[in-house]
């Protein structure tokens, strides 16, 4: 098995690079540093892999640019995943902590998977949440969980080819932040999983790519139209529903 880690991380922000460096070196963990997309400055209208109409379907709104930056950023990882010679990658973003053992853990998922859930596409390293969740297999002090409605946070995931490979096919447009994204795409096709507790959590730094801390307005952009989230929401939780019972 040829795992590999990419870390996301701005030019700019060389002092996120160093903390992250750190922290990854501690856990004698070798990685690729992967040039984030900065959005913050992005004319979202004319974007052309942007859907301004279905966006507001969704969320309620238009997206940030740097949402659409940090979207553009795991794309670029799922790209130069494809294109090397790894057979799995691990995705982290640099406010990163490594609060377990991340890398034979993640091995022995994979090896585990591969025996047992063949056609897995992602699993999220870096939620606690476990909403419509089933446990599958323990290793060590985690539990690999089945997510049928996948968690939120792109901190930390894992890919396999197959599913860097669908992403790129199924999720060429741009109409809601990464996380949201992923959250639809693998709650209906039921190929999303999930460990718990948690691989890696947050450091506590403050984002430098996201927009509310450039500019606090932006807060109040985010927030967008209450029942276009919803409707998605629910429509996700229920389609979760509806496959962790026919799966039972």
């Amino acid at each position: 098995m040829k795992l590999g880690v990419y870390l996301i991380n701005l030019d700019s922000s060389t002092h996120r690079l160093a903390q992250a460096s750190a922290e990854l070196k501690k856990q004698n963990i070798e990685f690729e540093r992967i040039s984030a997309f900065d959005g913050r400055k992005l004319d979202v209208q004319t974007y052309e892999s942007y859907n301004s109409q279905q966006a507001n379907v969704l969320m309620g709104r238009d997206l940030l640019g740097a949402e659409i930056g940090c979207y553009l950023s795991h794309k670029r990882c799922v790209t130069e995943f494809l294109a090397s010679n790894y057979d799995y990658i691990i995705v982290v973003e640099d406010d990163l902590e490594v609060i377990s053992d991340l890398v034979t853990t993640v091995q022995k998922t994979v090896q585990w998977l591969e025996q047992n859930q063949k056609g897995w596409y992602l699993i999220n390293i870096g939620s606690t949440k476990r909403k419509l969740s089933k446990k599958l297999h323990q290793i060590g002090s985690h539990h690999l969980l089945k997510a049928y409605y996948f968690p939120v946070l792109t901190l930390g995931l894992v890919w396999s080819r197959e599913g860097a490979e669908a992403f790129q096919n199924d999720l060429a447009q741009i109409n809601t932040p990464i996380d949201v994204a992923l959250q639809s795409w693998l709650t209906h096709s039921s190929r999303g999983f999930s460990i718990y507790p948690p691989l890696v959590q947050p450091n506590g730094a403050e984002s430098d790519i996201d927009a509310v801390k450039v500019n606090p307005t932006v807060a109040r952009q985010r927030v967008g139209k209450r029942w276009p989230r919803q409707k998605r929401m629910w429509g996700n939780k229920l389609k979760a529903l509806k496959n962790k019972i026919c799966s039972a």
